[in-house]
C-alpha cells in the first residue's frame, strides 16, 4: 500500500496535478494470503477516509476556535495529508513486522554549559612562538589556566516529550545552538557542562546511540561533485535497517526513501544534478539547503536537533518543510528540537512548545499557544501583524521591545532580570510539575527497552551489537569506495590531467635517460633513473596533502550522523588508490621503461612496475598522515618538506650506507624509500654485467687491448684485468645492498603501506580537527569585552540606541535614479541551446525607496542582482540601464555597494581593519582619514558591532572567527563605510535571526530614508520586515517578471493586484509576503491556474511601468543636479595607484605576520632541513667521496627551494579569491595586489634562506672565506626569491588548485633532471640539451653555488677512495700513467700506495669536476644576474595572470 501512495506523492510533485489517485488492491488468483492482503488494505483504506474527516474536522474546529487564525495557518494540504497516511501506514506495516516503537523525549534539568572567555585566546602572530617558549621560563605561566570563563547556557531546564516539537528561540549569542547540540551529545569544546540531559531514561553519560540523536548544522556541506542521487543514495546504503519489510530488498527500500525524500523536499527534477558549492556551479542555495534536510531525514534519528535549517529557503519552502517535520513527529513518535531564524507565525503554530533564551537563561519554557499572553502580562505590546517568534525574541532587544503605557520601568530590562520574572511566574511553575510528570512517567514506561530492542534489530546480521551504526564495516566500506570513485568521475578533468602530466613526464624522463648504454655511465644514469622514477611517484602523491584537508568537515557531519566509521571512509580511500595508481604506474613504465633501457625481461619489467606501485601506495598514504595528524595545511606542509628530504638524503642514493652518520643511520632502516630503492637497483643490477673497457684506467689507445691485465674499472667492486663489471658485485661494494634481498625489501615497501593505512585509521577515529563546526573568538590582546557580563549589557544596548537616533546625521548619501529595462541573460549550456535565466525584466530604483525583489528559489533573483550590479562574466546580457538617464560609466562598481550573499573576508584581519580599509580605499580621496575612521565606528555601532571590533574574522573551517550571522553583518557594513550612491542587497537576512533580520532592514530603511536608492532580495520577510518595503519586484521561475510596483500602506495596493487576477483576498493578520508566494505557486508543493508573467505584460501597472522609464530615460523628473555631472571624469577607482599599493601591501603584511603557520612554519622548516644536511654531510673534509658530498649537500638545497612552491600555491589561491571580490568592488586594482603578493613574500624567504645558511654552511664544513660565504648566501636567498615567485606565477596561471598541484611536478621534473648533476650536459639527448639545459634556472643556481663551493677545494683522496691497481713489471705508477695524463679531459693524480700497488684519485680539484661540466668560477655574477632576471620575469607572469584573471567567472 505505501508503494502506490508514495507514487501519488511523486506524481503529484512532478506534474503538479491534484488530483489523488485511489490505492488498487491488485488483482489475480484469489489465495488466502491475498484475500488477507486485500482485507488489510480495503481496512486502512476506510481507516484513511475516517481519519480525513476527522482531520478535517479538527482543522475547522481550530479555525472556529481562533478568530486570529490564518486561514492556512498549520492546516495540512491535499499532499501533507497524503505524506502524513504514508507514513502512518509505514509505522503501523513495521510494528505488524515485529518492530518496536522508538519513543524517546528528552528531560534537561539545571544545565549549564561553561565556555572560555574571550580573553583567553588572542590573535596569533609571528610573536606567538617566541612568547610561548619564552613563557617555558615563566613560572607565572606553568599553571594551566583557561583564563575567565562564562555560562554559555545558565540553569536551563526544559523538557520534550516523544511526538512533539519544541522551538528554541533566542538572539544570536542566546545559547540556542549550544543548547541543540549538548542534546545531541556533542560535548566536545566546553570547559564544563553541569546539569543532567536524560533521553527516554537513559543519562547522558550512558547514552550510546550515537546517530539516535542527531544535530543538523545550518551550513550546507558536501561533495560537490556529486549528483543528488549519489549523495542521499550513498546516505542510504549507510542506513538500511536490517529489519526490514518482508520482500523488501536492500535496493527497493533505497529506492522507496530515495522518491520519498525528493518528493517531500521538491528536489525531484534536481536528481541527476550535481550539488556544486561555492564554486562549482550545481544545485541553487535553496535546493541546496533541501538536500542537506533530506540527508539529515536519511539517519532516522529519534531525536533530532535542527538549528536554523531554514536558511536560504523561502517562505513558503520553509513552511512545507516544518510541516513534514510535523508529520514525523505524529507519524514516527521522533522528538524535534528545532531553532528557526525569522519563523512565520504559520511555521510557529506547528510546534507544540516553546523555549526562548537570552544570554544563556531561559526566560520562557511552555506552551507555544501561551507564550505570547505571557509577555503581553508583562507590560509588553506587540505591533500590528509582527508575527509571534518575532515578538518573542523582540522583547530581549532593547532597539525593538516595546512597552505598554503604565509599564514604563517595571519591565525586565536584563537577561537576569527576565530569568528571575520567569522562575517567579505560576508558568514556569506549571512546566515544572509537567517535566516531573513526564520524568515520572518515563521511569514507569521504560520506554527505552522497546527502542534500545528496535535499534539492535535494525542493525545489519554483520554489524556488532553494541556499535552505533547500522551497517557493517564492510557494506560502509563497500559504499564508500563506490562513491570515491563517483567523486573522482565527477570530477574527470582532474583525473585527465593526473594521467596526461604522467605520459607527458615518463616521456621526459624516458627521453633524459634513453636507451643507457651497458658500460661505466650506464651504471651511474640507471640509479639516477630509477631514483628518478621514485621521485615522480612521491611528488605526485604529493597532491594528497591538501585533499586531506578537503572534505573534513562533510566527515565530521557523517560521524555525528553514525552514517560509517572514519576508518571505513580511508579503506575507501585505499581502495580506490589501487587501480589509480597501478594505472598511473603501468602508464610510466610502458613508456619509461623501454626508454630508460633498462633490462627487457617480462618478470623485471613487472616486478619494476609492482615495487612501483608499492612505493607509490605507501607515499599516498605516508602524506595522507600528515594531514590527518595535523591541525593545518601548512604545519603539514612544512613537516612533510623535512620528512620528505629526510627520506631523499637517506634513501641510499645520494649518500651510501656506509657513508652515513651513525646519528641519522637509523632513518635508513625507517624509510619506506630505501626499500623501494634496494627493491629496484637489485632487480636491474641482478645477473647483469657491465663493459668498462672503453673507461677503464688508464684510459686511451695506449694502453686500450695492450695493457688490460693492468687496468681496472674506476668504479666501486671493480677488480684488476677484469673488465666486465657484475651488478651484484657494484651494488654491495659501492651501496651495500644486496639482490638477493629483493623480495624482502619488495614485501617490507607493502608493509610500509599497510602500516601507513593502520595509522590513517588510527587519526581519523581519534581525531577531530574541524572544532565539530564550533566556532570561538579571538582578539587583539587586551581587546576581549566581557561575556554576559550586565552592566557591559547595559552599555552596549545605550551606544547602539544612541548610534541609530543619530543615524540621519551621520548618513549623508548622494543618491540617483537607476533603472532598467527589457533585461535578458542567457547563459551557454555546453551540448545544449543557451538558457534563458532572465526574460525582459524591467524596473527602478530611486532615493527614499526601498524596493523588495522577490520569488521562489531558482527564479532569478542572485541572477539579475548580479547582472544589475555588473558582476557577471559569462553569458550574455541584454537591455538597458542607466543611472540618472545617462548611461552607466567605468565608476558605477565603485559607486555601488553589492552585499553579496557568500561571506567572503580575509580571515587574518579583524573587523574593525577590514572596515577601515574599505572605508580608505572606496570613500573619496578628498575625504580625511580620521573622517573615514570615525564613520567606520558609527558603522560599526550602527550594526551593533562594537564590541567585535578587535574580534578576528577567522574562517568556519578552523573554528576560530566570527559566527556566521556576524559575517553577514561585516559584510553589510564593508560596502556601507564605502558611502555608496546605490547598494544591491542578495539576502542580507539569510542565516540571521528575526532580530538581527529586523535591525537590518531597519537599519536598511534608514539608509533609503536618508536618501540611498537600494534593492534587496529577501527569502522569508515576516509582516513586520515586509511593511518597511516600499516597492517589490516580483520574479516567477525562468526569470520573468510577475509584479513591479507599490507595495501600498498595509500591503493593500500589491494584494490587490493578485486579488484582482483571481487570487482569494489577504486577511488582516496574513503576512502579505507568504501570500504572494502562495498565489504564484512558489514552494515544493505549489501550483498556479494564473499565467502569471503573461497577466503582467497586459495589465495597466506594467503600462505605466515602462512609461515611468520611458520618461526617466530622457530626464523627465530627475533634478538639474543629476542631469549634469561635477565636471570630474569618472574614475574606475577612488584613490590612486601609489596609495592603492602602500594600503594593499601594509594590508598583506598584516596577514602574513599573523599566520606564524605559513611563514613561521618556514622558518621551522629551514632550521630543521639545515641541521639535517649539516650534520647528514658532517664536516666535509678534502678526499673525493667528500667532494660529491658537496655535490649532493647543493643539490639537496636545490630541493627545499622546490618544496617552497608547494608551500607557497594554496597561499596564492587563497588570496587571488579575497582579491577577486574586493576587485569586484574596485576597492583596487590588479597590479597592487600583483605586486604586494611578491613583495611581502620577500623578507620572510629572505629570513629562510638565512637560517637554513646558519643551520648548514659552517656544519657541512663548506667555509672558506667571507667572499664564499656570502656569495652561497645571497644566490642561495636569490633562488629561493625565484622558487616562491614561480609558485606564484604557476597560481596565477592556473584555474584551481587541484589543477596546478598536477602541473608542479611536471615542471619540477625539469629542474631536477636539467640542472647537469643527475645528467652530465653531455649526456643529455640533443634535443634537450640544446635549449632546455640553457633554459632551467636551476643550472645556473647550480653552477653559481657549486663552483663557488668548490673551487678553492684541493682533493686528497682517503685509502678507500684510491682505485687502486699493479702497473705492468719493471714500470713506476708514473710512468705507466703518463700517456693518460696528457689526454685533454684527464683528471685526478696517481700517487704510490707502496707494496707495488698505485692508487688512482678521480679529481685532484674540485674545479676539475665543475670545468667537466663547462662550469666556470668566473660566471658566478653572470649566473646571479639571470636568477634575477628570473625572478623578474616571474613578477611580471604573475602580474599579467592576475590581470587576465582578475575577475572571477560567475
Amino acid at each position: 500500500m505505501d508503494e502506490v501512495e508514495l507514487q501519488d506523492i511523486q506524481q503529484e510533485n512532478s506534474n503538479g496535478s491534484s488530483s489523488s489517485s485511489t490505492p488498487q488492491t491488485p488483482t489475480g488468483l484469489e489465495s488466502p494470503e491475498l484475500e488477507v492482503k486485500r482485507g488489510k488494505s480495503e481496512f486502512t483504506r476506510l481507516a484513511s477516509q475516517l481519519e480525513l474527516e476527522s482531520h478535517n474536522l479538527r482543522i475547522d474546529e481550530n479555525r472556529k476556535g481562533d478568530i486570529e487564525a490564518q486561514p492556512e495557518a498549520g492546516a495540512d494540504t491535499e499532499e501533507d495529508f497524503k505524506l502524513r497516511k504514508y507514513f502512518e501506514n509505514s509505522q503501523r506495516m513495521a510494528m505488524d513486522n515485529g518492530g518496536k516503537p522508538k519513543k524517546m523525549g528528552v528531560s534537561v534539568r539545571g544545565l549549564t554549559v561553561v565556555g572560555q572567555g574571550a580573553d583567553v585566546s588572542i590573535i596569533a602572530d609571528m610573536m606567538t612562538p617566541f612568547n610561548k617558549f619564552l613563557n617555558l621560563f615563566k613560572p607565572s605561566t606553568w599553571k594551566a589556566s583557561n583564563g575567565s570563563t562564562f555560562d554559555i547556557l545558565h540553569d536551563v531546564n526544559c523538557f520534550c516529550k516523544d511526538g512533539e516539537m519544541l522551538l528554541v528561540l533566542g538572539r544570536p549569542g542566546a545559547g540556542c545552538s549550544t543548547l541543540l547540540r549538548v542534546i545531541s551529545n556533542q560535548r566536545a569544546s566546553y570547559v564544563s557542562i553541569d546539569g543532567t540531559v536524560n533521553y527516554g531514561g537513559i543519562p547522558s553519560d550512558d547514552w550510546r546511540y550515537r546517530g539516535e540523536a542527531i544535530y543538523a548544522p545550518e551550513e550546507d556541506t558536501h561533495h560537490p561533485t556529486l549528483t543528488v542521487r549519489e549523495t542521499l543514495d550513498f546516505a542510504l546504503k549507510c542506513k538500511t535497517p536490517g529489519n526490514r519489510l518482508p520482500d523488501e530488498t536492500k535496493r527497493s527500500f533505497r529506492e522507496k526513501i530515495f522518491n520519498l525524500l525528493t518528493s517531500m523536499y521538491g528536489i525531484v527534477h534536481q536528481a541527476e544534478t550535481i550539488v556544486g558549492n561555492e564554486w562549482i556551479r550545481g544545485l541553487s542555495g535553496g535546493e541546496r539547503k533541501r538536500m542537506t534536510i533530506s540527508e539529515a531525514m536519511v539517519s532516522s534519528a529519534s531525536i533530532n536537533c535542527w538549528d536554523c535549517s531554514t536558511r536560504g529557503l523561502d517562505a513558503a519552502s520553509a513552511l512545507d518543510y516544518a510541516k513534514s517535520l510535523r508529520i514525523m513527529s505524529d507519524t514516527l513518535d521522533k522528538t524535534t528540537i528545532a531553532s528557526f531564524y525569522q519563523a512565520s507565525d504559520s511555521i510557529y503554530n506547528l510546534f507544540d512548545k516553546v523555549l526562548i533564551l537570552e544570554k544563556g537563561r531561559c526566560i520562557y519554557f511552555g506552551p507555544a499557544n501561551k507564550a505570547k499572553q505571557y509577555f503581553l502580562d508583562l507590560g509588553f505590546t506587540c505591533e500590528p501583524r509582527k508575527s509571534t517568534p518575532d515578538f518573542l525574541t523582540g522583547v530581549t532587544n532593547p532597539q525593538e521591545r516595546m512597552v505598554q503605557p503604565g509599564f514604563e520601568g517595571r519591565v525586565p530590562e536584563t537577561s537576569a532580570e527576565f530569568e528571575e520574572v520567569w522562575k517567579k511566574s505560576q508558568l514556569c511553575q506549571q512546566s515544572a510539575q509537567e517535566q516531573d510528570d513526564y520524568e515520572r512517567q518515563v521511569k514507569e514506561e521504560k520506554p527505552y527497552i522497546a527502542f534500545a530492542e528496535e535499534v539492535k534489530d535494525q542493525k545489519s546480521k554483520t554489524t556488532r551489537k553494541k556499535s552505533p551504526y547500522t551497517t557493517s564495516f564492510i557494506t560502509q566500506v563497500v559504499a564508500l569506495t563506490r562513491r570515491h570513485f563517483q567523486i573522482i568521475w565527477g570530477d574527470k578533468f582532474s583525473i585527465c590531467s593526473r594521467y596526461f602530466s604522467v605520459l607527458v613526464q615518463s616521456f621526459i624522463y624516458g627521453s633524459v635517460f634513453f636507451l643507457q648504454d651497458n658500460g661505466l655511465n650506464g651504471i651511474f644514469t640507471r640509479g639516477g633513473a630509477i631514483f628518478s622514477s621514485l621521485l615522480f611517484n612521491a611528488f605526485l602523491s604529493q597532491g594528497e596533502l591538501p585533499m586531506a584537508f578537503m572534505g573534513r568537515r562533510i566527515l565530521q557531519k557523517h560521524r555525528a550522523y553514525a552514517l560509517y566509521r572514519p576508518a571505513a571512509f580511508h579503506i575507501a580511500q585505499v581502495a580506490t588508490d589501487i587501480p589509480i595508481i597501478s594505472i598511473q604506474v603501468f602508464l610510466y613504465s610502458i613508456i619509461a621503461y623501454f626508454m630508460f633501457g633498462l633490462e627487457y625481461k617480462a618478470d623485471k619489467f613487472f616486478i619494476f612496475c609492482f615495487i612501483l606501485i608499492g612505493t607509490g601506495l605507501a607515499c599516498t598514504n605516508l602524506f595522507r598522515a600528515f594531514g590527518n595528524f595535523m591541525p593545518s595545511m601548512y604545519i603539514a606542509q612544512n613537516v612533510l618538506t623535512v620528512y620528505l628530504i629526510f627520506m631523499l638524503t637517506y634513501g641510499g642514493y645520494t649518500v651510501p650506507y656506509d657513508k652515513m652518520h651513525p646519528w641519522f643511520q637509523w632513518f635508513f632502516w625507517i624509510n619506506p624509500f630505501a626499500y623501494g630503492f634496494k627493491a629496484l637497483m637489485a632487480n636491474e643490477f641482478m645477473d647483469q654485467s657491465f663493459d668498462c673497457r672503453d673507461a677503464a684506467f688508464p684510459a686511451g689507445p695506449a694502453y686500450s687491448g695492450i695493457f688490460d691485465a693492468n687496468r681496472i674499472c674506476p668504479i666501486a667492486g671493480a677488480q684488476q684485468g677484469d673488465l666486465l663489471i657484475h651488478g651484484e658485485d657494484y651494488l654491495k661494494a659501492a651501496l651495500s645492498f644486496k639482490t638477493t634481498d629483493r623480495a624482502l625489501n619488495t614485501v617490507v615497501v607493502y608493509l610500509w603501506w599497510i602500516l601507513f593505512t593502520v595509522m590513517n585509521m588510527f587519526a581519523m577515529e581519534i581525531f577531530d580537527w574541524t572544532a565539530g563546526g564550533y566556532t570561538h573568538k579571538v582578539y587583539k590582546k587586551g581587546k576581549a569585552p566581557k561575556m554576559n557580563d550586565i552592566e557591559e549589557e547595559k552599555r552596549n544596548n545605550q551606544i547602539v540606541q544612541q548610534a541609530t537616533s543619530n543615524m540621519k546625521d551621520t548618513l549623508k548619501m548622494r543618491g540617483g535614479v537607476f533603472t532598467w529595462q527589457d533585461i535578458q541573460y542567457t547563459v551557454p549550456i555546453p551540448g545544449a541551446p543557451d538558457k534563458l535565466l532572465l526574460d525582459n525584466v524591467e524596473g527602478w530604483i530611486k532615493p527614499g525607496q526601498m524596493t523588495a525583489l522577490m520569488g521562489s528559489s531558482g527564479a532569478g533573483k542572485t541572477t539579475l542582482l548580479d547582472v544589475l550590479a555588473k558582476r557577471k562574466t559569462i553569458g550574455t546580457v541584454t537591455g538597458k540601464s542607466f543611472l540618472n538617464g545617462k548611461p552607466l560609466e567605468i565608476d558605477f562598481e565603485r559607486i555601488t555597494g553589492y552585499v553579496e550573499q557568500m561571506d567572503v573576508h580575509n580571515p587574518n584581519l579583524t573587523v574593525r581593519e577590514s572596515l577601515r580599509f574599505s572605508a580608505k580605499l572606496r570613500q573619496e580621496p578628498s575625504i580625511s582619514v580620521q573622517e573615514k575612521f570615525d564613520y567606520v565606528e558609527h558603522v560599526l555601532e550602527m550594526m551593533e558591532m562594537k564590541h567585535l571590533g578587535d574580534a578576528l574574522i577567522g574562517d568556519l573551517e578552523s573554528g576560530v572567527g566570527i559566527s556566521v550571522e556576524e559575517r553577514k553583518r561585516l559584510t553589510i557594513g564593508v560596502e556601507l563605510v564605502a558611502k555608496p550612491h546605490i547598494l544591491f542587497l542578495d539576502e542580507p537576512t539569510s542565516g540571521l535571526d528575526a532580530q538581527s533580520s529586523y535591525n537590518i532592514i531597519k537599519f536598511i530603511r534608514k539608509l533609503a530614508d536618508a536618501g540611498m536608492p537600494l534593492v534587496c532580495t529577501i527569502h522569508q520577510p515576516s509582516s513586520v520586515l515586509f511593511e518597511h518595503f516600499d516597492r517589490l519586484l516580483l520574479l516567477a521561475r525562468g526569470g520573468k517578471t510577475v509584479y513591479f510596483g507599490d507595495v501600498g500602506e498595509k500591503s493593500k495596493t500589491l494584494t490587490s493586484y493578485f486579488e484582482r487576477n483571481g487570487v482569494r483576498p489577504c486577511t488582516e493578520s496574513e503576512n502579505p509576503a507568504e501570500y504572494i508566494l502562495e498565489a504564484i505557486g512558489a514552494g515544493v508543493h505549489g501550483k498556479t491556474d494564473v499565467d502569471w508573467p503573461a497577466a503582467w505584460k497586459s495589465s495597466q501597472e506594467c503600462q505605466l511601468v515602462n512609461q515611468e522609464l520611458s520618461n526617466l530615460e530622457n530626464g523627465i523628473g530627475l533634478p538639474d543636479e543629476w542631469k549634469h555631472s561635477d565636471g570630474t571624469p569618472p574614475r574606475e577607482f577612488a584613490t590612486g595607484p601609489w596609495y592603492q599599493l602602500w594600503e594593499v601591501y601594509k594590508r598583506m603584511n598584516v596577514i602574513w605576520w599573523r599566520d606564524p603557520f605559513y611563514s613561521f612554519g618556514r622558518f621551522v622548516q629551514a632550521a630543521l632541513v639545515g641541521l639535517i644536511l649539516g650534520f647528514t654531510y658532517w664536516n666535509l673534509q678534502s678526499s673525493s667521496t667528500d667532494m660529491n658530498q658537496r655535490i649532493f649537500y647543493v643539490f639537496q638545497a636545490l630541493i627545499l627551494g622546490i618544496m617552497l612552491i608547494f608551500i607557497a600555491l594554496p597561499q596564492f589561491f587563497m588570496q587571488r579569491e579575497f582579491f577577486r571580490r574586493d576587485y569586484a568592488s574596485k576597492f583596487y586594482s590588479w597590479f597592487p595586489f600583483a605586486l604586494s603578493i611578491v613583495v611581502v613574500e620577500l623578507p620572510y624567504i629572505t629570513i629562510t634562506g638565512t637560517i637554513f645558511f646558519v643551520c648548514s654552511y659552517w656544519t657541512a664544513g663548506l667555509d672558506y672565506n667571507a667572499d664564499t660565504g656570502f656569495y652561497f648566501w645571497i644566490i642561495f636567498i636569490m633562488f629561493l626569491f625565484f622558487c616562491v615567485s614561480f609558485g606564484q606565477a604557476l597560481g596565477a596561471v592556473c584555474i584551481n588548485m587541484f589543477f596546478a598541484m598536477i602541473i608542479v611536478p611536471l615542471l619540477i621534473v625539469f629542474f631536477f633532471l636539467f640542472c647537469g648533476v643527475m645528467v652530465p650536459p653531455d649526456a643529455l639527448p640533443y634535443f634537450w640539451r640544446s635549449w632546455m639545459y640553457h633554459l632551467n634556472p636551476a643550472r645556473y643556481f647550480l653552477e653559481g653555488i657549486l663552483t663557488d663551493v668548490l673551487e678553492n677545494v684541493e682533493v686528497r683522496c682517503d685509502a678507500q677512495d684510491f682505485v687502486l691497481f699493479t702497473p705492468p713489471a719493471g714500470q713506476t705508477c708514473e710512468q705507466y700513467t703518463e700517456a693518460y695524463f696528457t689526454y685533454p679531459k684527464a683528471t685526478g693524480y696517481i700517487e704510490d700506495r707502496g707494496d707495488g700497488q698505485c692508487g688512482y684519485c678521480i679529481y685532484k680539484a674540485g674545479s676539475e669536476y665543475t670545468n667537466n661540466l663547462d662550469w666556470h668560477y668566473s660566471n658566478r655574477w653572470r649566473n646571479f644576474g639571470i636568477l634575477v632576471a628570473y625572478w623578474v620575469f616571474n613578477t611580471s607572469l604573475v602580474i599579467l595572470f592576475v590581470f587576465l584573471t582578475r575577475k572571477a567567472t560567475r
